[in-house]
């Protein structure tokens, strides 16, 4: 077995936190969805109640996916459609209409795992070790309020390893060359469960940007025009491996306006990931935005990381990179990031 210098590259091996699987709006009650993500099926759905859950997707029965034919809810629980065996939020077998008494064998036999539902989006709790689920994902309490409303958002799924997606977080030099703009301040703040990237970059409308395919010419055009004389600054924040929540604010002799991202990526499998780009956004002074840019502005939150899916889909990844002093601390974040894969009784390395 190959003895990689990072945990996070073991292929199989999954961060421990939170990870978003679906947005609120994606999931009524009484509704039933297939999920598969960390190269398992899942079944997500929402009781009678609005609770929603999050269990392994096949009976143990005889192994029929709980949301054949669209799933059978019972109140909080979901039965499966080949025999009737019901299981409630946590996983527990809770009946089977033909049987004087449930096998001990069933009652723990199928995995229930911890979902949070806050912000407008259901996150599950990965961890292989099955340790309690952290309390680290904080509110947005703009989210759904008069002014910025549910969230817009655009998902693709696409070849990268999650690895690749984080270093973004601190990855000063790429802006330039794959965003088109001028770094102007910039700064790496790490806690235990957190980095942090404050920001300030100017749009810089000379330089060469990557312009991933489809993406029609006029988004890119208004996506510059917007920029270009904004004075505009975000704080961007992971909070645990996955999720990144981002606040900016936009001065412009156009608009004046602030807005929310939720950025996030949910591992597939070892070769793919899930790529969500969410946004809030409304006006800064009262003043009403313009409808067309409400409208168009999360589709740039999504460019924005189109661009580096660009680069990320053919890209290797460099265990021990050749760095200059120009480079964001990126070795730093590795070994931040490397705590989600390690088991937790395992010593920091």
């Amino acid at each position: 077995m190959t003895d990689y210098r990072y945990a996070y590259l073991e292929p199989g091996n999954y961060a421990r936190g939170w990870h978003i699987v679906l947005f609120s709006q994606e999931l009524a009650v009484g509704e039933v969805k297939r999920l598969h993500y960390f190269g398992r099926d899942l079944v997500a759905y929402r009781g009678e109640s609005g609770r929603a859950a999050v269990l392994d997707a096949h009976c143990p029965h005889l192994g029929a996916h709980l949301g054949s034919a669209e799933g059978r809810i019972t109140g909080d629980n979901i039965a499966c459609p080949f025999h009737g065996w019901t299981f409630s939020p946590t996983g527990e077998c809770v009946d089977i209409p033909y049987a004087k008494q449930i096998p001990e064998r069933a009652v723990h036999a199928l995995r229930g795992w911890p979902v949070q539902e806050k912000n407008g989006f259901i996150a599950l709790w990965y961890d292989p070790q099955d340790n309690p689920p952290e309390d680290y994902l904080p509110d947005i309490p703009e989210w759904n309020t008069a002014g910025w409303g549910d969230w817009v958002f655009y998902r693709s799924r696409i070849r990268a390893r999650a690895c690749d997606v984080i270093e973004n977080i601190v990855d000063i030099a790429h802006f330039p060359h794959v965003h088109g703009g001028k770094v102007r301040k910039w700064e790496n703040v790490f806690a235990e469960r957190t980095v942090t990237q404050l920001s300030t970059v100017d749009r810089n409308p000379e330089a060469k940007i990557i312009v991933p395919p489809g993406v029609p010419a006029e988004l890119i055009d208004t996506r510059s025009e917007a920029g270009a004389e904004a004075d505009a600054w975000g704080d961007a924040t992971y909070h645990g491996p996955s999720i990144m929540y981002y606040y900016t604010e936009s001065r412009s002799p156009e608009m004046n306006f602030r807005a929310w991202w939720v950025n996030a990526h949910t591992t597939v499998n070892d070769e793919e990931l899930d790529l969500c780009s969410a946004v809030i956004v409304d006006s800064l002074d009262g003043a009403p935005l313009p409808q067309e840019f409400a409208e168009l502005y999360p589709q740039i939150a999504h460019i924005a990381f189109g661009q580096d899916v660009e680069i990320w889909k053919d890209k290797v990844y460099r265990e021990d990179p050749i760095l200059c002093d120009g480079d964001g601390p990126i070795n730093k974040l590795r070994r931040w990031y490397e705590q989600f894969y390690l088991p937790l009784e395992a010593p920091a390395r």
